[in-house]
């Protein structure tokens, strides 16, 4: 069995290398996909009842909770949707000119094929429009990093002008 004092030598070396590893300067040819970072709700953006109230669960290799979205979306008012590139301008919280290539548009259907997500469905379509029955709802998948998606359940609010939604994280491997 080592000392004390061994052990201690053992983490010490173990962290100043870790330390020295996270310092070195990444370039956007050598960073790898798994430090884009994502924004979910805008700075002085109200989170709708309906999204604070959820308590569920995304189930993967980890379960995650989802966390409500709120961002500003000029053309929500014009029920248009953003594309990929627009959708990865509204996420992204620094630049990133390979989000947009790591997004996908999923149907309600293709995403909760099960109905195992129908209660996260409803409440992202009660936070978007006065009559729920009338939100739509898309799904946006998002590889932020090998083996790790974010599934964004959103809709239009064109009274505010927002996207307005449900985020959960995943591990895909």
């Amino acid at each position: 069995m080592a000392s004390d004092s061994d052990y201690m030598s053992f983490l010490n070396k173990a962290n100043s290398q870790r330390e020295a590893g996270n310092n070195q300067p990444h370039t956007e040819s050598s960073a790898p996909s798994q430090y884009i970072r994502t924004k979910t709700v805008e700075p002085d953006a109200a989170v709708p009842s309906a999204l604070k109230e959820v308590d569920a669960f995304y189930i993967s290799e980890t379960d995650e909770p989802f966390e409500p979205v709120v961002l500003k979306w000029e053309g929500a008012a014009q029920g248009t949707w953003p594309s990929s590139d627009q959708f990865a301008s509204l996420i992204a919280s620094t630049p990133s000119s390979n989000l947009s290539q790591a997004i996908e548009r999923l149907s309600p259907s293709s995403f909760d094929p099960r109905g195992q997500y129908a209660s996260v469905i409803k409440a992202v379509q009660a936070a978007a429009a006065s009559d729920p029955t009338n939100a739509d709802v898309n799904i946006y998948r998002v590889e932020i990093g090998h083996n790790r998606v974010e599934y964004w359940i959103v809709a239009l609010d064109a009274a505010a002008g927002m996207i307005v939604g449900l985020k959960a994280k995943a591990i895909e491997s």
